[in-house]
């Protein structure tokens, strides 16, 4: 079993990171714990009752609390962290852990898959552990998986019908001002005032339809800004604005998992704004891959490959 021991961000990036595990898991027929989701498991179906949030699915002889956990993340943490000092193994016990975020770790390597598959147990650290071929051919599997509670749902389904009334084009608009602390964050920040600018000359790609924008964001936004345009405002709930999202036409917003994700699973365009500058054009807006990698191990099927990585 590998077990996912940290978390390297927060919604999107877990998303992401949890799902190339599945689509790995799902072509080489082992099983995945992931303590570190303990902060949305709540939301799912798949790991609502399940402790532990394990794939395949299934409910744990334990009932979910907040407080248990959190005493399991900390303490699968604190075991990886102990194996990675030890060299990256003991006994039946393995450690893998990426010291940065720039190199990729193949999940599709011999010594991961074997450790996995051997009634060991692998524990994970770091974000790009990835097999992009393993999650697109189970697309649909993980999308399944991430299905939030009817309850969510509904949600959904009544502030999407409110945006789109009187509307042939939804647009989700996602402004990240909440988060300014991160050095990516302040990169990107752009004021309310550009966004609703974008609003306009993306008005202008459909010059023969009624276009309707959905904007959410993690700071409560000024309405006056956006008065005119056909604005709706998202239901300041983690999951339902992410979920909202992905029943838009088009997305756009600063470089952010939160988007991508969306976008992954409604298959909906999307542009990452990196610039002020950006001029709107229909071209733009594409299904995105997320985080592209810089390097990778050089060596990735290998057995020092695995090794290397699992000394960090």
């Amino acid at each position: 079993m590998i077990v996912i021991s940290n978390k390297p961000g927060q919604l999107g990036n877990m998303l992401f990171l949890f799902a190339h595990f599945i689509a790995r898991a799902r072509e080489s027929d082992f099983h995945i714990s992931n303590p570190a989701f303990e902060s949305y498991a709540e939301y799912f179906p798949s790991t609502r009752d399940d402790l532990f949030c394990r794939y395949p699915a299934r409910r744990s002889a334990v009932t979910p609390s907040p407080r248990l956990r959190r005493f399991l993340y900390r303490a699968c943490n604190l075991v990886a962290r102990a194996l990675a000092r030890a060299g990256g193994g003991a006994g039946r016990l393995r450690s893998y852990t990426i010291a940065d975020w720039e190199t990729v770790f193949p999940l599709d390597d011999p010594a991961l898959v074997s450790s996995a598959r051997a009634g060991r147990l692998a524990f994970v650290r770091g974000w790009l552990f990835r097999d992009q071929a393993a999650f697109d051919k189970h697309a649909e599997a993980i999308r399944n998986f991430f299905r939030p509670l009817a309850e969510h749902r509904d949600n959904v389904d009544a502030l999407i019908a409110r945006a789109r009334e009187d509307a042939d084009v939804l647009v989700g608009v996602h402004i990240r001002h909440g988060i300014i602390h991160h050095a990516n964050a302040r990169h990107y920040w752009q004021p309310p005032e550009k966004y609703a600018e974008w609003m306009g000359r993306i008005e202008t790609l459909f010059p023969s339809q009624r276009v309707a924008f959905l904007v959410c964001s993690d700071v409560k936004q000024d309405p006056v800004v956006f008065a005119r345009h056909r604005t709706t405002f998202g239901n300041d709930h983690i999951i339902e604005d992410v979920y909202s999202f992905a029943r838009c036409d088009y997305l756009f917003g600063p470089p952010s998992t939160y988007t991508m994700w969306a976008s992954f699973y409604g298959n909906v365009p999307l542009h990452l704004v990196s610039t002020p500058d950006w001029e709107p054009r229909l071209e733009d807006f594409r299904i995105e891959d997320v985080c592209q990698p810089r390097h990778t191990l050089a060596s990735p099927r290998s057995e020092a490959s695995a090794q290397e990585i699992a000394a960090r």
